[in-house]
């Protein structure tokens, strides 16, 4: 196996760990100490967080699989995770933490999405070059 699958494969199955004990902590430990508002930011994060490690491990069996070179897809599905999701943790947990303000953090999700959303496409553009190259 070769190193960029190696590595999309264990982050993802990490993060997707990761992800359900976050989204376990919300349902159960944090329920009754964040507002419902937070919350919802929380379990958008996680949702997110999981949508793209399982974004990679599919990253990981196509490179091995089709052989793609998805380096730059792979490592920009890894910065929208922890630009989109980490400023949404940060965001919702402010409460428990006693911070105030700080909402100038949201303007930074976006650019995760961003990532995300170039790294799928990217991917296709991989995928429509087998098509093109197999003609």
């Amino acid at each position: 196996m070769h190193k960029l699958a190696n590595k999309c494969l264990y982050r993802g199955a990490f993060g997707i760990a990761v992800a359900i004990i976050l989204g376990a902590l919300a349902a159960h430990a944090l329920k009754d100490r964040l507002p419902e508002y937070n919350l919802q930011i929380f379990e958008t994060a996680v949702k997110y967080q999981f949508y793209g490690c399982f974004g990679l491990l599919i990253f990981g069996i196509l490179s091995i699989q089709l052989h793609l070179k998805l380096k730059l897809s792979a490592m920009l599905l890894r910065f929208g995770i922890l630009i989109f999701s980490g400023t949404l943790y940060f965001l919702a947990l402010r409460p428990l933490f006693g911070i105030e303000g700080l909402n100038w953090v949201g303007a930074i999700t976006p650019f995760g999405g961003i990532a995300m959303i170039t790294a799928w496409i990217l991917l296709g553009i991989e995928i429509l070059k087998i098509k093109t190259e197999a003609k």
